[in-house]
């Protein structure tokens, strides 16, 4: 697309977004009142169904150590705060919790992650997860098994490179679920399961595909063979989804 073109469409979406927040200001200077998911300045609220000034929001509420701490305390994200880790190889965390259990779910062991990160992760069990589990599996997940977050290595673990999202627990990896009724779903047992339209593998591709809304980088098992047991969520600068 011509460097003209992009320069017109930004242009146009600046125009929009800030014909919107003016809005949006007025109605609450007014007797009126937008409907939270269309007001840019309203709080973040879990209940509330992703819409198109969702990601503003989460990113306001995840500012700051107090405010993402705070948000996750009103989303009912059962943690505890855990004090600051770094040193001088790269890894360690901040502004990071330790996880026992979001919404209706908890998990193989706890966690540490950083709180952004978390706060992701509520989003998606409340309105990526349940939904679908609820809707092809007939049931909702009680538990998720993991395979850790915090890792002081490099991507993939090599000796050489970049550090991994996980050494400063910035990712969480899921192999699998466990739901309401007793049933358990495998990434790496389930994705591949025939017939593809089965309900396992539909719902493990409907879970994977609405963690994109939430997270920068969700990797799964079409990404590489590293990737063949589990979904990788991570917050990280490079967006990725698949």
């Amino acid at each position: 697309m011509p460097a003209r073109a992009v320069a017109a469409i930004a242009i146009r979406l600046v125009l929009a977004a800030a014909a919107l927040a003016a809005l949006a200001w007025t109605w609450e200077e007014g007797r009126h009142r937008l409907p939270p998911q269309w007001n840019p300045w309203a709080p973040l609220d879990i209940a509330e169904p992703p819409g198109p000034f969702s990601a503003w929001k989460l990113r306001r509420a995840t500012a700051t150590p107090a405010a993402c701490t705070g948000w996750l305390d009103t989303a009912g994200v059962r943690h505890t705060p855990v004090a600051d880790r770094l040193g001088d190889d790269g890894c360690g965390w901040q502004n990071a919790s330790r996880v026992s259990g979001v919404g209706g779910v908890t998990f193989s062991s706890t966690f540490v992650l950083a709180c952004p990160a978390v706060a992701r992760l509520a989003l998606w069990e409340r309105h990526g997860l349940q939904p679908a589990a609820e809707q092809y599996l007939g049931s909702r997940v009680a538990a998720i098994e993991h395979l850790g977050s915090y890792a002081c290595r490099n991507v993939y673990g090599q000796a050489e490179g970049r550090r991994s999202q996980h050494a400063t627990a910035n990712a969480f990896d899921i192999a699998g679920f466990r739901l309401a009724d007793g049933r358990r779903v495998s990434v790496l047992r389930d994705w591949r399961a025939a017939p593809d339209d089965a309900p396992q593998p539909t719902f493990l591709r409907a879970a994977h595909g609405s963690a994109c809304r939430f997270f920068a980088g969700v990797l799964g098992p079409e990404y590489n063979a590293a990737h063949r047991d589990h979904f990788h969520f991570d917050q990280g600068p490079n967006r990725v989804c698949r």
